[in-house]
């Protein structure tokens, strides 16, 4: 069981974050206006539905990287909305400044990486941190710190996977905006067929149709997996989501809500997995029917601005984005530490605690480093950023959509008075309006039932994603009936070996000779492997220098092996490591065959999707041997 002092970390599939970075690299200019564009005849703004989103799917992330509750990650998909919303921003960005937008986005996104480096190299490098990345570039891997095309490297303590676990969504972020041009350009050609191939790439590569081998195979399968929701976000800008009879939309919302909804089912059943990261094609099809009814929904929002805690929470968390999001995870590591004296025995306390503690230490990298996004996006540098104009469709006296970014957007009629400027403190006469009250005012509104979905295939395509939502969150807490539903208290649990010889195992080095890998099973009958002078019925071997990734079981918190050289010249000397998540958590220095075995016996992050085991050899040809490997699983 993990410590109380550790944070989970993230999954790199993932969430994360949704949040994220994608909020602050838009940009505040007006939205592209022309014909048949969404936000013609809009003024300068935000748009308040969707800073909402974004908010909410930031701290989503916080929560789920903090706690590691996987059923999080299938209750409100996060990542896929936030590359969606992404989407949407770049193609709004592209038809104001054409190509130059790649460069404005990079402008927004990179700095604050290179501040979060500034930090966290030195500091791993200072504490410890002397093993050579296992990277095909050594210690040229660090160049990913600078332009992050594949996750940059960190050290080999046990804390260092967090300073970039998460980077995945970073990385997945940033050749999505560099593809953008080509993308955009082949969307408009032919739109829906073009969303229709990304979302089934990810399930062509999860049965090995398509195969995303290479130096970026990590990269690649990332990409593949959100580019269906970054083409719906381009979707959504162009208006076409809404030019779908709302039948056809609810259909096919439907048909992808049943689709992912089953596999992942499918997935919990089989191999007892329900977190979303790790359920490629499944994914992407319940993602996509999150996002599509989102950006299909769009209930008033003018209440917000009169809820002044909740909507400047709103405009800091959008504003402060890339900060927030690179650092909510060495900052829970060390509220973890700072509270674990502090464990009460009342659950729900703990979490309280945490969180709080969590939010106040988030507010010192903000209040420190957070001034660099204001940089980045061209505007004066504050403590916490201004308020940003609202916009978003409102109705008029004469029941025409028209732009409002607050009472003085338009000058034209509004179905009701706004009590004081929804801006401006100085003017407001009252300081503050309580939630409660806020709330029912909204829910009576007249423009609630206006703006709600009038249709019923609309309310039935939102009811029916939302208790399917429940019930996927339900299944990952073994809830749902027919399901074993967990002891409260302590329960001895037992743990259970899974070999790696009978898992998928891929060699990421196509060069490697043959045979380029060996799986040896007792459960297939195979010959045991012999080193050390000892006999190991499970094994994998492979030629250095290899590069052998597997996915841990659900459950799988540890691994265990013994090192050996098998078939090597005199000279030779072979490097074990291990890595999860781009992370080394293992790494044995120069070993010969004089030496023998070595035990590797390693932690894993509680939410590790991906498991590297890598040899390199500095001279002469071996063969790596990792003996009797296998995860220890709780069962």
């Amino acid at each position: 069981m993990r410590s109380s002092a550790t944070a989970a970390a993230p999954s790199s599939g993932r969430d994360a974050l949704s949040t994220d970075p994608d909020a602050p690299t838009r940009d505040h200019d007006v939205p592209a206006t022309g014909p048949g564009v969404p936000g013609a005849g809009r003024s300068a703004g935000r748009d308040r539905y969707l800073d909402l989103w974004r908010a909410a799917a930031l701290v989503r992330v916080v929560v789920y990287h903090v706690f590691g509750w996987l059923w999080l990650t299938v209750l409100f998909p996060a990542m896929g909305l936030m590359f969606a919303l992404a989407g949407s921003l770049m193609a709004a960005s592209l038809d104001r400044t054409g190509p130059a937008a790649v460069g404005r986005r990079l402008r927004r996104l990179l700095p604050p990486l290179w501040a979060f480096g500034a930090i966290a190299v030195p500091l791993l490098l200072l504490t410890g941190w002397r093993a050579r990345p296992a990277g095909e570039l050594g210690w040229g891997e660090l160049i990913w710190w600078v332009l992050p095309l594949r996750t940059p490297p960190a050290g080999d303590q046990p804390w260092a996977w967090a300073f970039n676990v998460v980077l995945w969504y970073i990385v997945t972020y940033l050749w999505l905006v560099l593809l953008s041009p080509a993308l955009l350009a082949v969307f408009r050609r032919w739109p829906w067929p073009t969303v229709a191939a990304a979302a089934l790439l990810p399930i062509l590569a999860r049965f090995g149709v398509a195969r995303l081998d290479g130096y970026f195979s990590e990269q690649a399968t990332n990409v593949s997996s959100y580019l269906a929701c970054w083409l719906l976000g381009f979707a959504h800008h162009d208006g076409l989501l809404r030019r779908i009879p709302a039948r056809r939309y609810a259909a096919a919302v439907a048909a992808l809500a049943v689709g992912g909804a089953g596999w992942i089912v499918a997935a919990g059943a089989l191999g007892g997995v329900y977190d979303l990261n790790r359920i490629q094609g499944g994914n992407t099809l319940w993602s996509l029917a999150f996002v599509a009814t989102v950006l299909r929904f769009r209930p008033s929002l003018d209440w917000l601005p009169r809820v002044r805690p909740l909507h400047r929470a709103v405009e800091v968390l959008n504003a402060r984005a890339v900060t927030v999001y690179l650092w909510h995870l060495p900052v829970g590591m060390v509220a973890a530490l700072l509270l674990t004296p502090y464990d009460t025995r009342n659950y729900w306390a703990n979490v309280a605690i945490r969180l709080l503690v969590v939010w106040l230490l988030l507010a010192v990298p903000v209040a420190v480093f957070g001034w660099i996004e204001d940089v980045a996006a061209r505007r004066r540098p504050a403590l916490l950023p201004a308020g940003a104009p609202a916009r978003g469709p409102r109705p008029t006296a004469a029941g025409n959509p028209t732009a409002t970014g607050g009472p003085a957007a338009t000058g034209g009629p509004v179905e009701r008075p706004v009590e004081g400027p929804v801006e401006g403190p100085a003017e407001r006469p009252r300081r503050t309006v309580h939630l409660w009250a806020a709330v029912r005012r909204w829910a009576a509104a007249p423009r609630w039932a206006a703006r709600r979905p009038g249709n019923p295939w609309h309310r039935g395509m939102v009811g029916g994603v939302a208790a399917l939502a429940v019930l996927l969150a339900g299944a990952a807490l073994h809830m749902v009936p027919g399901l074993p539903v967990p002891v409260p208290g302590p329960v001895v649990q037992a743990e259970t070996p899974r070999y790696l010889s009978d898992q998928v195992l891929v060699l990421d080095d196509a060069d490697a000779e043959a045979p380029d890998l060996v799986a040896v099973s007792a459960a297939a009958g195979d010959s045991a492997v012999t080193v050390g002078g000892t006999a190991y019925p499970n094994a994998v071997v492979a030629r250095t220098p290899s590069r052998i990734r597997v996915h841990p079981p659900s459950g799988c918190d540890r691994l265990r092996a013994r090192t050996g050289i098998g078939q090597a010249d005199e000279a030779a000397s072979v490097t074990f490591a291990v890595q999860a998540d781009g992370a080394t958590v293992f790494d044995s220095g120069a070993r010969t065959v004089a030496d023998g075995t070595a035990e590797v016996d390693v932690p894993l992050p509680a939410t590790t999707t991906a498991v590297e085991l890598v040899a390199t050899s500095s001279s002469g040809s071996a063969s790596a041997v990792w003996a009797d490997a296998h995860f220890l699983c709780v069962s």
